[in-house]
């Protein structure tokens, strides 16, 4: 007797995350809080106030290039896998604010970067991107087709 796919879904999402090591099942634990998390927190909080979060910096920590690439690297995959499981549609704002909030908690300094650009067929269409000074850690891989409207926090 085959289960239909709805029911299957939540076996082969547990069946998945039982396989990864120890420290990404909490890599990934801790992006599933945090897309949750900055879900609400665009949907309850007024603009002004959340730019107030995005523009908290970070005390960088010392780490040489290799860790803080693996580190960039695993939290984008992080925050991509987590997304996928989520229910509803976690798009790029969400996993932008978790990004900058898991990458500040490593002492990697990050800046989260909107912008904008026009579709034929759409109007006007944002994207959100987050980079460690030019290296992309989610979202970048499209930045280069938006017009940069605002970088939190803003260039000192």
């Amino acid at each position: 007797m085959r289960f239909p796919t709805s029911l299957t879904s939540p076996f082969r999402l547990a069946s998945s995350f039982l396989r990864h090591p120890g420290p990404l099942k909490l890599l990934l634990a801790e992006a599933s809080v945090l897309l949750v998390f900055s879900r609400i927190l665009l949907i309850m909080l007024p603009f002004r106030r959340l730019v107030g979060l995005l523009n908290i910096t970070c005390d960088p920590r010392r780490m040489d290039a290799a860790a803080r690439e693996r580190q960039r690297r695993q939290i984008g995959w992080a925050i991509g896998r987590a997304a996928l499981h989520l229910p509803g549609q976690t798009v790029c704002f969400p996993r932008g604010i978790t990004a900058q909030i898991m990458c500040r908690r490593r002492g990697i300094d990050t800046t989260l970067y909107y912008g904008a650009k026009t579709l034929p067929d759409h109007g006007l269409t944002a994207h959100v991107w987050v980079l460690d000074g030019e290296v992309g850690v989610v979202g970048h891989e499209e930045a280069g087709l938006y017009n940069v409207l605002a970088t939190f926090p803003p260039p000192s």
